[in-house]
């Protein structure tokens, strides 16, 4: 079912629920007020019956059956019985073809503890009323039908009734009117997510005030489309450049292959051709190395195993690493002042894509700096700490710094450094798994400050 019928349902279903409730609310105190009314009417009546009987000079009990026949409009079906106080019955009067109402010792006590009391007797309102005269106790009993207050009730439930059809009926024709004015926005936006894709990202769905929940929806669509937009460009520009990097060994073995088989060489020639293309081999197989590392690096970090790591422990790592992968390779630590609470030194975090990553900076900051030499130093604060990696190198340009953490990119002055241009990239995403951030602060001419931030152990799990 759609959801504006089901809007319009449940619309009509409450709506109709309470116009039930307060159709028989009103047929419920109208006859309320009916049987009040009416036996205020008996009863004044009876009242007035027992006071013509017995303070009215010249009255008697015939007489009195003669104004009580000749007054029928007032009261259908009447009857009126009045008894002394042994319970004998000393005036009684009925209409005609109307049985009077049989009293007894129950009646004519609850009637004299009570001073009235109202009940029904064969459809008809009965009231009996203690009534005292000059010390002497009465007991009068009138019975009447209502039926101008039943037939008035009658005509009312037809009116309640068609009432509730018509309001039922009206707020089916409304909720359905209004779900679709609300259903409306809806289908739009349904419409123009239909019409975006892979092909289109750009596009953006169209968002008007007010800023209610489909504003709200609208901007969230947005920005998803923002994410995969940058996704797709990010995964379009990773394909172009990895088929780039990869074709370009292999077509240089290729080549170098097919030159060397067209003729017969000598095995000096055969030697120099095997060890250019092994070579190209070994630069094949690190960046196959690399984009696997960047690929595992993609995703969250739920599957790694995850630890406490000793940061400066980690640190101390470095110098000699970095000479055996080169010799010309010097990593200066400086570790001028530690906490006095050593977990401040502790990092949630998988040791090797953690060394991995801050390897990756150290190394690009000793093969930028003209003197091949990276310096190295930490900082602590309440709930993170900073590894910043500084080089003496040419320093990167503004327009770089935001494209540096691409795959395969490389800035200016790059071009003839040996690398991918993956570490970068791969340092980042390592980094932003265990909720860290590194940050470049960088001048023309006079080298790069990377800051690596991590939040320390005890604060990972609250990021």
């Amino acid at each position: 079912m759609k959801i504006k019928y089901r809007i319009t349902l449940l619309f009509t279903l409450v709506v109709s629920f309470i116009l039930l409730l307060l159709c028989l609310s009103v047929f419920y105190f109208s006859n309320l007020n009916r049987a009040f009314s009416f036996r205020e009417r008996i009863k004044n009546r009876a009242v007035t019956t027992v006071s013509l009987l017995l303070k009215v000079t010249g009255i008697n009990p015939n007489l009195l059956r003669r104004i009580d026949e000749i007054t029928q409009i007032s009261l259908d079906q009447k009857s009126f019985q009045v008894f002394d106080a042994s319970g004998k019955i000393i005036y009684s009067y009925a209409d005609e073809n109307v049985t009077p109402v049989p009293v007894n010792a129950s009646i004519i006590g609850k009637a004299k503890t009570k001073g009235i009391y109202f009940f029904t007797y064969d459809g008809r309102d009965v009231v009996a009323v203690n009534y005292l005269d000059d010390a002497h106790n009465y007991i009068v009993v009138g019975a009447a039908f209502d039926k101008d207050g039943f037939q008035k009730l009658e005509e009312l439930k037809w009116i309640l009734f068609f009432s509730f059809i018509l309001g039922v009926l009206i707020t089916f024709l409304s909720g359905l009117f209004f779900s679709e004015r609300i259903v409306y926005p809806i289908q739009k936006i349904t419409k123009e997510v239909k019409e975006i894709s892979s092909q289109n990202l750009s596009r953006r769905i169209e968002i008007k005030e007010p800023k209610d929940e489909l504003y709200q929806l609208s901007s969230t669509f947005n920005e998803l489309l923002n994410r995969l937009q940058e996704s797709f460009e990010i995964q379009r520009r990773f394909i172009a450049n990895a088929s780039h990097e990869l074709s370009t060994p292999l077509t240089a073995i290729s080549s170098q292959l097919e030159i060397t088989l067209q003729n017969e060489r000598s095995a000096e020639e055969y030697k120099s051709v095997i060890y250019s293309v092994y070579d190209d081999v070994k630069n094949l197989n690190q960046l196959t190395r690399s984009l696997l590392e960047i690929a595992k690096a993609s995703g969250t970090n739920d599957g790694i195993e995850l630890s406490l790591v000793r940061i400066d422990e980690l640190l101390m790592r470095l110098p000699v690493e970095l000479r055996k992968a080169n010799s010309t390779y010097f990593v200066e630590l400086h570790f001028e002042s530690f906490p006095e609470n050593e977990d401040k030194l502790l990092v949630f975090g998988n040791v090797d894509l953690l060394y991995s990553a801050i390897r990756n900076i150290v190394m690009n900051a000793c093969k930028y700096s003209q003197n091949h030499t990276a310096n190295v130093s930490l900082s602590f604060s309440e709930k993170e700490l900073n590894i910043m990696v500084r080089d003496s190198g040419p320093g990167i340009l503004q327009k770089d710094i935001d494209l540096i953490f691409q795959p395969f990119y490389r800035g200016e002055g790059a071009e003839n450094k040996q690398g991918f241009g993956l570490g970068l990239p791969l340092a980042l995403r390592i980094i932003k798994m265990h909720k860290g951030n590194i940050t470049i602060k960088s001048e023309k001419g006079k080298g790069s400050e990377f800051t690596i931030v991590l939040p320390i152990g005890r604060s990972f799990h609250l990021i």
